[in-house]
C-alpha cells in the first residue's frame, strides 16, 4: 500500500521487500519523509507546516470533538465503507478521531509530528482507540502511497498552505481508487439576511489586532505570507475528476466564542498561515506590546468579549475518480 521513501516501490510497513529500507517509527508515528516542516524560500515548491504552532492551533478546544466535525466524519465513514480513508494534513485530528470512533480504516498524514502527537492526545482524552489508524509523517506534495490504494481523501485547510496546490490534488487523484472521492468541506451561510449578529466590538478588536500586528512587523521589513489563497480548487478538480456532486448539511445553531478561546490563542501562537514567516522571538515581542496596548484601550478583561454567530451550513463536495 505504501510507497518506499528510498526506492519508490510498493511496500507494506515497516520494511520494503525490494530494497530492505526500514521505515523509522517514532512514538507510534511512521516517518515517511525527511522534508522540513516549513519551506518558504528557493525555486521549488513552498509550503507551510504547523510544527511551531502546537496546542495553539485549536486553543482551549483542542480535545473537543465538534458536532460539525462529527457530522462530516459520518459522511466520510459512509463513503469510505470497507476501504481506506486518507486524512491528508490531518493536523490535530479533528476529523481523524471521530472517524476512528466509527471504525474507519485511516491513514492520518501530516508533515508536523507535533500535530500528530496532538491527534493522539485528542483521541485519548475522548477514550477513542486508534487501532485502525496509521499515523504518518508525510509530505502532501509526494504522498507515500501506491497508486489507487484509498477510497476517500480529505485535505482540510491544506491547499492554501502550498504554492503548488494543483500538484497536491494530482497526487490525491493518483492514490484514489477508481470510484473513490476527494471530499472537500466548505461553509455556506445558512441564515437569511438580517438575522446575523453584528458583533461590532469583537470585530473592531480582531481587525485592530491584525492590522496593528502587521503594521509593527512591516516596520521590521516583514510582510504576511500568502501562498495560494486565490487558487480555484473547483475549476482544477472539475477538469481532473470524472464527476462531481454536492451534499449540504443544514446547521443554524447560535453560539458564542470569546476572544480568549478562539481568535487570540491561535493568533498569539502564530497559528495563522500568513504568520509563518515571522521569527518566534519577534512575534513574542510584538504580541506582548499588542496585548498591553489593547488592554489599555478596551480594559483588562477585553479577552472575554465574544462573537455571537449563527453556524453556517456544511457543504461537502465529492470529486469522484
Amino acid at each position: 500500500m505504501f510507497k518506499c521513501p528510498e526506492c519508490s516501490e510498493t511496500m507494506m510497513l515497516p520494511a520494503c521487500a525490494a530494497c530492505g529500507y526500514q521505515v523509522p517509527n517514532e512514538d507510534g508515528i511512521w516517518i515517511l519523509t525527511d522534508a522540513p516542516d516549513l519551506v518558504l524560500t528557493g525555486d521549488g515548491d513552498q509550503y507551510i507546516g504547523y510544527e511551531h504552532i502546537g496546542v495553539g492551533y485549536s486553543g482551549s478546544r483542542r480535545f473537543v470533538i465538534e458536532e460539525r466535525d462529527a457530522l462530516f466524519a459520518e459522511v466520510v465513514a459512509r463513503w469510505t465503507g470497507e476501504g481506506v480513508f486518507l486524512d491528508l494534513g490531518c493536523g490535530d485530528g479533528s476529523i481523524t478521531v471521530p472517524c476512528a470512533s466509527r471504525g474507519v480504516r485511516i491513514i492520518a498524514g501530516d508533515i508536523s509530528k507535533g500535530m500528530l502527537t496532538l491527534l493522539r492526545q485528542r483521541a485519548a482524552q475522548n477514550g477513542i482507540a486508534l487501532d485502525n489508524v496509521t499515523l504518518c509523517r508525510m509530505n502532501a506534495l509526494d504522498i507515500p502511497l501506491a497508486d489507487q490504494t484509498v477510497q476517500s481523501v480529505i485535505a482540510n485547510s491544506v491547499l492554501h498552505l502550498i504554492s503548488n496546490p494543483g500538484k497536491v490534488i494530482t497526487e490525491i487523484y493518483r492514490v484514489l481508487r477508481k470510484g473513490g472521492a476527494f471530499l472537500c468541506l466548505d461553509d455556506r451561510p445558512g441564515v437569511t439576511a438580517g438575522t446575523e449578529y453584528g458583533n461590532p466590538l469583537y470585530n473592531e478588536i480582531v481587525n485592530g489586532i491584525y492590522r496593528r500586528y502587521w503594521e509593527l512587523l512591516s516596520e521590521r521589513g516583514i510582510k504576511p505570507v500568502k501562498l495560494s489563497w486565490k487558487f480555484d480548487r473547483d475549476a482544477f478538480c472539475s477538469r481532473l475528476f470524472g464527476s462531481k456532486r454536492t451534499e449540504v448539511i443544514k446547521r443554524g445553531n447560535v453560539y458564542a466564542i470569546p476572544l480568549k478561546d478562539g481568535f487570540l490563542p491561535r493568533f498569539t501562537a502564530r497559528g495563522f498561515s500568513d504568520q509563518a514567516c515571522v521569527p518566534g522571538d519577534l512575534h513574542e515581542e510584538v504580541i506582548e506590546s499588542l496585548l498591553a496596548e489593547f488592554r489599555q484601550r478596551y480594559g483588562d478583561d477585553f479577552m472575554e468579549i465574544a462573537s455571537k454567530v449563527v453556524e453556517s451550513d456544511l457543504v461537502i463536495t465529492f470529486y469522484v475518480k
